[in-house]
């Protein structure tokens, strides 16, 4: 299994012909980095939820994706050009929408969030996901 000694970097044009390119990209790394198969699936659907609301929601041109592979995890950053709206998703009024972050949460171990704002604009989402411990995790809500 290879470790990430430095973190690597790759942009993407915040359009959603894009998505398919990061699904590549984290398969990609997961492929270099050794990682099974079931923690590849977990980190492509968390970080294309994460892509498809920096696509979706933030007016950004581009979005950047950063993976760094440690010896007791993976940590990935999403960060784009844009401002967080901070709101409770209702999914019976929203339709198929705000299900994204429920759906971050179930895959990884850690999620958090460094909101962007008017005056700071810049989301980043932070994805952690333990590889040495095969127990399920607990969420803390």
């Amino acid at each position: 299994m290879v470790v990430t000694k430095f973190p690597v970097n790759r942009s993407f044009r915040a359009h959603p012909s894009a998505l398919s390119q990061v699904r590549e990209f984290v398969r990609e790394r997961s492929a270099e980095d050794g990682l099974d198969a079931d923690v590849c699936d977990d980190l492509v659907l968390a970080v294309s939820e994460a892509c498809v609301n920096a696509v979706i929601h933030t007016g950004s041109a581009r979005f950047e994706i950063s993976w760094r592979h440690q010896p007791a995890h993976v940590e990935i950053l999403v960060e784009d050009e844009g401002v967080f709206d901070r709101k409770v998703p209702i999914p019976e009024i929203d339709g198929t929408a705000g299900r994204g972050i429920p759906i971050m949460l179930a895959l990884v171990d850690e999620v958090t969030f460094r909101e962007g704002t008017p005056s700071n604009p810049g989301t980043v989402v932070r994805f952690v996901k333990n590889l040495g411990d095969k127990s399920p995790h607990v969420a803390a809500v």
